[in-house]
């Protein structure tokens, strides 16, 4: 088979992968923005409370490490050549080199500060019409910025500040990305490579809602790019956290709950285009620990 040949069989075979990963895009951002506005609208119905129980005087100090059990969906160009990879966690499990996601958070009386990184190094072989395809993958996302916290509001007349509220947090920031991929078709076949590098502002809110003095649940989403990064990028997350002592008393939380971070980021024509179109999805779990 000629490469012409190849190429138009292989953009063929890829083109009902496109059309299911813009469907699965779609019921994501449904999703997110159902429960980031269900949020809010529980928010500013609630009662309003006296005081901010969470709020303090002295600078406190939050280190979150975390796994999140990534899936992919979405298109992919490096110098003109297309792809459009779905890929379970399950798969990416079976292929990761090494993976580091960490949180870090700064807060005094109603102001915070905030810090992530994830770092994770893929390599993975499929086949493609019958054509292996080997693919390495070194991602790196870093994310900083500062909230104000509003509230809390008491979800009771009764309860008060001791009982159960909401607070929300506005926040705005940036995030920066960085992709180094090799794409190789096997036996023998040619093999494209691309760094790229981009920065994203964001803006967003996160609400967290006090249940009890042992649980919460924490949900937050942001929207950015502008077109000064990413055309389009936009964040979502559901938290579960359940507060227990770890070498203190009550000084972390343990949290479970389902993240979403899609990015459209574009550059060059032609054989020196590139195209990062992906949907990132997936549970994570983690430990928060206070200072």
């Amino acid at each position: 088979m000629g490469r012409d040949q190849y190429g138009k069989r292989l953009e063929g075979d890829l083109s009902g992968y496109a059309q299911v990963s813009r469907a699965r895009r779609t019921a994501l951002v449904r999703v997110a923005s159902r429960a980031l506005a269900g949020g809010l609208y529980g928010a500013i119905l609630a009662t309003p409370a006296a005081a901010d129980p969470l709020a303090s005087d002295e600078w406190q100090f939050q280190v979150t490490p975390y796994l999140w059990a990534l899936s992919l969906d979405g298109d992919v160009t490096v110098k003109g050549v297309e792809s459009s990879p779905s890929v379970s966690f399950r798969d990416i499990l079976k292929n990761l080199d090494y993976a580091l996601m960490v949180e870090g958070e700064a807060r005094k009386d109603r102001f915070g500060l905030y810090a992530n990184a994830i770092y994770a190094s893929l390599g993975v072989t499929d086949k493609v019409s019958g054509v292996g395809v080997k693919t390495d993958a070194q991602v790196l996302w870093a994310g900083a910025g500062a909230s104000y916290r509003l509230g809390p509001w008491a979800l009771s007349q009764e309860g008060g500040t001791s009982g159960p509220n909401v607070a929300v947090e506005p926040y705005a920031g940036a995030r920066y990305t960085y992709l180094n991929t090799k794409l190789k078709i096997r036996n023998g076949g040619p093999q494209v490579d691309a760094n790229k590098s981009w920065v994203d502002p964001i803006v967003g809110v996160r609400t967290i809602w006090q249940l009890t003095p042992k649980w919460n649940v924490t949900t937050f989403g942001d929207i950015g790019g502008f077109g000064l990064g990413s055309d389009l990028t936009w964040q979502a997350a559901g938290l579960v956290g359940y507060r227990f002592g770890l070498f203190g008393d009550d000084n972390a939380r343990f949290l479970a709950g389902y993240r979403a971070l899609y990015q459209n980021y574009k550059s060059g024509s032609g054989s020196n285009e590139f195209k990062w179109d992906m949907t990132l999805h997936g549970p994570t779990l983690g430990v928060a620990i206070d200072f």
